[in-house]
Order: structure tokens, then sequence, then C-alpha cells
């Protein structure tokens, strides 16, 4: 197994079952596990769309995660 960071930002966080407003957390996953893996795991629903980031960079959802990586999740946003 390896260790993930995930951050989540916006409205994501409040689909959690670790409870409304926790906006981080840690995850273990097989090794060879995808983003899209990663994220289909937490049981977000599929209409909410976001963007994916890691570590810092925006990646395809087949990226294969990789020990110690940081996992960010925002939601789409528009402003002025």
């Amino acid at each position: 197994m390896i260790e993930i960071d995930i951050k989540l930002w916006g409205q994501i966080a409040y689909y959690l079952p670790e409870g409304r407003g926790k906006f981080s957390l840690k995850k273990s996953v097989e090794p060879g596990t995808t983003v899209q893996e990663l994220v289909a795991s937490l049981g977000l629903p599929e209409k909410l769309f976001f963007l994916i980031n890691v570590n810092g960079r925006v990646i395809e959802s087949e990226y294969i995660l990789e020990e110690g990586d940081e996992v960010a999740l925002f939601q789409p946003f528009s402003g002025g």
C-alpha cells in the first residue's frame, strides 16, 4: 500500500463520509492506482465535475499515483 494526501476544496468536501467541513485526509491505496480510481473510491457523485491537481500540476485521470503524492480536487468556479 502507498499513502496519498488528499485536499478537497469547495463543496466537494461535504460529500465525504468522514464529516462535513473536513478538507484534508490521507488514504492508503494499492500501488498502480490511478487518480480516476482514487476519485471513484471517495464516493463522489459522478455529476460533480472538478479539476484534479497532483503535486501542484494539472494531470490526466489516468495518472498513476506514487507514494506521498498530494492530490487536490477542485470544484468548477467562476468569477469576475
